[in-house]
């Protein structure tokens, strides 16, 4: 698109961000103001705004205003940004020169109220600055936050059995109805009862949790590492401790990660009127959680190693989508499955146990019955592929009919645009115009963006065939139907291959039924990842249907 310029000069773009929302959106407005006025100085005409409201300049990520900016800019929309000051794009030194090194590309003019046109040494020394700017706040803050607790406050976040003094900000204060559970789990685990069977009560007795969801499990062990969980945290015993874990943010992602820090950083301020747990109750329970951590136990992995079984991670809960575990053998020894929601909190809404034997044999059973010839797994990738064509002609046309009306709104609003600036007819109408187009081309490219990548997927029978053969070769011991086999071999892997997940449950008249969901990698070769082939139905004394529907 060719670049607009009026006879009053060349058309601009101003961009305002603030950074929290201790400022307001009066913020923007006083720099879009003080932009317009440099522009009318300069002789330049403003057609575009953008902004950010609440962003930290730390990042692009999460920044709509600047994404906006930067694409007008490559169309070509106008020839030239204005900003109150460089730091307003970016306040980190790489962002800040790939910003730059793109507008630069464009043939985009970068103006700063405050510093003039941009250039490489400007752009550099801004960068850093707004970086060093960026970092000693950081220093700033965590500076003050260690000074909350010298003197006895707490630097952010709230355990259970505690709430905010709301006459002495930062200062908690106990809550003596839940410092009594607090005083009840510690008892509970001390006296040998696990974390699975306290929660299990907890949540029977609808007692509310911390986040008022389930009481788990994790959150009374949290991690060593880490130093958090119930059982781990001393301000039950009157210490408060803070800096246990640093946040940084992933430079790809924008999002902030916790990572633990050293127990030599740790800050810690003696707190005794904030102690519930007597201190004996409080190391007596701590002791007894070091001894059943598994961290304990390196020397005797040979011996407590749970084996990997056949279909380890695998087995899903119908009635709650939760993951199914091994919940110990019974008197005729059978191992039990059960639903992991219902073990660790009670939370299943209706849980069922199954015999992890019998749930193997179906499988196994199902697999060299359905999948043990070239002919059976071919029936497979053809349902897939007849629906997976379809899938892909109705996504090309959807595509086709996007990228057709993104074109046209570009067109109209470069036509639109054109209007404006030599003053042909109402310019707050054209304006609305434009601005709805807008809206709608976001619209459009986010449905666009949502659709799969076009793809070209096809049979290829020489997998098919050498997997058949796989499978045909390990015949003996799929017919053993052992749930513990160490020297299974490539069989695990040739399962996972297969299957993605098993949802168990049980008919009415209590029979085994499994919703069985495919992989259909080692059949296809193609553009795509693996792909989900459909669910098939599995009832005990019946075989494995064909997958009728696409997920």
């Amino acid at each position: 698109m060719l670049k607009q310029q009026t006879s009053s000069g060349l058309t601009a773009a101003v961009y305002a961000r603030f950074s929290t929302d201790l400022q307001n959106e009066r913020s923007t407005q006083d720099q879009i103001d003080l932009c317009t006025s440099y522009a009318r100085r300069e002789g330049l005409h403003i057609v575009s705004t953008f902004q950010d409201q609440a962003r930290s300049g730390s990042s692009m990520h999460g920044r709509d205003g600047l994404h906006q900016l930067l694409d007008a800019a490559h169309r070509g929309l106008f020839q030239v940004i204005i900003v109150e000051a460089l730091d307003r794009l970016s306040r980190d030194i790489e962002d800040l020169a790939g910003i730059y090194k793109r507008l630069s590309f464009a043939g985009i003019k970068l103006l700063a109220v405050h510093e003039g046109e941009a250039n490489t040494v400007l752009i550099g020394l801004r960068g850093l600055v707004g970086q060093m700017y960026r970092e000693d706040n950081v220093h700033k803050v965590r500076r003050g936050m260690t000074g909350l607790i010298k003197q006895g406050l707490t630097a952010g976040g709230r355990a259970y059995g505690y709430r905010s003094d709301p006459a002495n900000t930062g200062k908690p204060t106990i809550v003596e109805q839940e410092a009594i559970i607090v005083r009840r789990i510690f008892t509970e685990y001390q006296s040998g009862n696990s974390p699975k069977a306290i929660c299990r009560r907890l949540n029977a007795e609808r007692i509310t949790a911390p986040r008022g969801k389930k009481w788990a499990p994790s959150a009374l062990i949290g991690s060593e590492e880490r130093g958090s969980g119930m059982f781990r945290n001393q301000i039950y015993v009157g210490r408060i401790i803070w800096n246990k874990v640093r946040m940084v943010k992933d430079p790809d992602t924008g999002k902030r990660v916790s990572r633990p820090n050293p127990e030599s950083e740790w800050h810690i301020a003696e707190a005794p009127e904030l102690r519930i747990v007597p201190a004996e109750l409080f190391e007596s329970a701590h002791r007894q959680l070091k001894s059943r951590s598994h961290t304990n136990r390196k020397d005797n992995m040979a011996v407590h190693r749970r084996p990997k079984r056949l279909l380890s991670g695998l087995l899903v809960c119908g009635a709650c989508r939760s993951g199914m575990a091994v919940a110990g053998v019974d008197k005729s020894g059978k191992t039990r499955l059960r639903c992991s929601a219902h073990t660790n909190s009670g939370s299943c809404p209706a849980p069922k146990s199954f015999y992890l034997e019998e749930v193997e044999e179906m499988v196994i059973s199902s697999l060299t019955r359905e999948l043990a010839s070239p002919e059976k797994i071919f029936t497979y990738a053809k349902t897939y592929m007849e629906k997976r064509h379809a899938d892909a002609a109705y996504e090309n046309r959807q595509r086709n009919q996007i990228e057709s009306r993104l074109l046209a709104i570009e067109k109209d609003n470069a036509l639109l645009l054109d209007w404006m600036l030599q003053g042909v007819g109402d310019h707050d109408s054209l304006a609305a115009k434009m601005k709805s187009q807008g809206q709608e081309k976001d619209s459009l490219k986010v449905e666009l963006r949502a659709l799969p990548a076009s793809t070209n997927v096809t049979v290829h029978p020489a997998a098919i065939k050498a997997f058949a053969q796989r499978l045909q070769n390990n015949r003996p011991k799929l017919e053993m139907a052992l749930h513990l086999l160490d020297d299974l071999g490539e069989l695990p892997g040739l399962i996972r291959g297969v299957i993605k997940s098993i949802t168990l449950d049980k008919t009415e008249k209590g029979a085994i039924k499994m919703d069985v969901t495919n992989w259909l990698a080692p059949f296809l070769t193609g553009e795509s990842a693996p792909q989900i082939i459909g669910a098939g139905s599995l009832v005990a004394g019946e075989g494995l249907e064909p997958p009728t529907r696409g997920l």
